[in-house]
């Protein structure tokens, strides 16, 4: 025979679930609390960081114009430095010494002198490979200039173009004429 009680309820099983039910809540408002207490952290360290920044920001906005001076200054004293480097070097001197060794027959058609590393390019027409000859051996045995190089030849019009490079040796006496102003 089965019995079935129909006035009466399983009220264990209710009490069970609302004691869980109630735990739940309890560990989902400390959790809650705790993502709360986080937020307000991270939110005032941000705040820190960020007047940190303000701050790091204003004190290079007051080293700038000093860093924007010093870049001037060391760019003038760049200048003046080229320009006194610029006062020792005779060009008087320097064409004198280029003059000294084209031989006859050889007409320069241009100069160039690179300050950098002294070297001289001479470009020109040379009537024939002899006189070019004989400035290559006048540059060779000439005091101002070492290692020159027959860099170009060509045959146009008849005329011989060439283009040579030697290095340039300044002579010491040549700044003595500019310290006795």
């Amino acid at each position: 025979m089965i019995t079935i009680n129909f006035s009466s309820k399983n009220y264990r099983l209710l009490e069970t679930i609302r004691t869980g039910l109630i735990a739940g809540s309890v560990v989902l408002c400390i959790i809650m609390a705790g993502m709360i207490w986080t937020a307000v952290s991270i939110r005032s360290s941000v705040a820190g960081m960020q007047q940190k920044l303000k701050d790091a920001d204003a004190a290079d906005q007051q080293t700038l114009p000093l860093l924007r001076e010093r870049q001037q200054i060391v760019k003038d004293l760049g200048s003046m430095s080229g320009l006194l480097d610029s006062r020792k070097f005779s060009w008087t001197h320097f064409l004198t010494s280029v003059e000294s060794v084209v031989p006859k027959g050889v007409a320069l058609s241009k100069v160039e002198f690179n300050t950098k590393d002294r070297t001289v390019a001479l470009d020109g027409m040379a009537l024939s490979p002899e006189s070019l000859r004989n400035l290559v051996v006048g540059l060779e045995q000439s005091a101002s200039f070492r290692n020159p190089f027959l860099k170009h030849q060509s045959l146009e019009k008849g005329n011989l173009s060439f283009n040579v490079i030697a290095v340039y040796q300044e002579h010491k006496g040549a700044g003595v004429a500019l310290s006795k102003r």
